[in-house]
C-alpha cells in the first residue's frame, strides 16, 4: 500500500489525496457553524460524530521556511541554487568569483579527455569502466551547475524582452488607433459637409432642390425623397438662409437629429482616444 502511495506521489499527474472527500457542502457548513457558535450542543454533537477533526478542513498555514513536498520531491521554500558541496558532489572549479566561460571550456576539455580514456579503458580493461564513467558524470554535473548560475540572469533578460515586446505592440496599436481616428474624423467632416450641401437653398427650382437633396455630386444617394420633402416642409420662408434651414431640419427631423448626435458622439470619442 505504501509503495502504491509513493508511486502516486511521484507520478506526473497524481490522483488527488483521499481526504478531498471530506470537503462536502455539509461539512463546510458545519465548519462555519462551529466557528460562529462553538457552544451549540447540536453542533458539538455533530462534530463528535465526524470520523476526523473538523479543523482538518482548515487550510494549513503557508510554509515560510524549510522545504515543502511536491510530487514526491522536496523543494526549498526560498528558491536558491544548492551548492555542489551541499549536494555531495566534488567541485572541480575554484570557489568564489570565477570566469564561467573559461571554466566551462576547461571542463569541456576534461570531459573529452575522460571520454577518450573511457574508450581506451573499454578496449584494454573493460571491468574498470565504472571509474571513468563516474568521473565524466561529475564533470557534467559541474558544468550543469555553472550553467544553472545563469538562470536568474536569463529570467531577468527574458522578462525584459517580454516587457519590451508588449510595449512595442501597444505603441503600434496606439499609432494604428490614432490613424484610424484621424481618418474617421475626416470622413465625419466630409459627411457633415455633404449634409450641409444637400440641403435645399432658397431660390432654387423645386426639381433642382429635390436633386440636390437626393444625390451627391458622384451620384450616390444621400437622403430619400421623403426626407427631402420633410426638409422642405419645415422651411419657415424662402428668405431664410442656409444655416437656419439646416438648424430647423436638424431640430424637427428625428433622423437628421439622430445623425447629428451620432456624429457629435463620434467626434467626442475620437478626441478622447487622441
Amino acid at each position: 500500500m505504501e509503495e502504491a502511495g509513493a508511486q502516486q506521489q511521484g507520478a506526473a499527474f497524481p490522483a488527488p489525496p483521499h481526504y478531498f472527500q471530506r470537503f462536502t457542502a455539509e461539512n463546510l457548513n458545519l465548519l462555519e457553524k462551529a466557528r460562529s457558535d462553538p457552544d451549540n450542543p447540536d453542533v458539538s454533537k455533530r462534530l463528535d460524530e465526524l470520523p476526523f477533526p473538523i479543523l482538518a478542513l482548515e487550510p494549513p498555514p503557508p510554509v515560510k521556511k524549510g522545504v515543502y513536498w511536491l510530487f514526491g520531491r522536496p523543494w526549498p521554500v526560498q528558491d536558491s541554487l544548492a551548492t555542489l558541496e551541499e549536494q555531495g558532489i566534488e567541485q572541480l572549479y575554484p570557489k568564489g568569483p570565477i570566469d564561467r566561460v573559461k571554466e566551462l571550456k576547461k571542463l569541456n576539455h576534461s570531459a573529452v579527455f575522460n571520454f577518450l580514456e573511457l574508450v581506451h579503458t573499454l578496449s584494454t580493461s573493460p571491468s574498470e569502466f565504472a571509474t571513468k564513467v563516474d568521473q565524466i558524470r561529475v564533470i557534467f554535473i559541474n558544468m550543469h551547475h555553472i550553467l544553472n548560475e545563469y538562470r536568474p540572469h536569463q529570467a531577468r533578460e527574458t522578462l525584459r524582452l517580454m516587457m519590451e515586446d508588449q510595449l512595442n505592440r501597444k505603441k503600434q496599436e496606439t499609432v494604428a488607433m490614432r490613424e484610424t481616428c484621424a481618418n474617421l474624423r475626416k470622413q465625419l467632416a466630409a459627411l457633415k459637409a455633404l449634409k450641409q450641401e444637400r440641403l435645399p437653398v432658397p431660390g432654387l427650382e423645386p426639381d433642382v432642390e429635390m436633386t440636390a437633396a437626393a444625390s451627391a455630386p458622384d451620384g450616390t444617394t444621400l437622403i430619400s425623397p421623403q426626407e427631402g420633402l420633410d426638409v422642405k416642409s419645415h422651411r419657415n420662408s424662402e428668405n431664410e438662409d442656409r444655416s437656419q434651414l439646416y438648424s430647423s431640419a436638424a431640430t424637427s427631423d428625428p433622423a437628421s437629429r439622430k445623425n447629428a448626435e451620432a456624429m457629435a458622439r463620434m467626434m467626442d470619442l475620437c478626441d478622447d482616444i487622441q
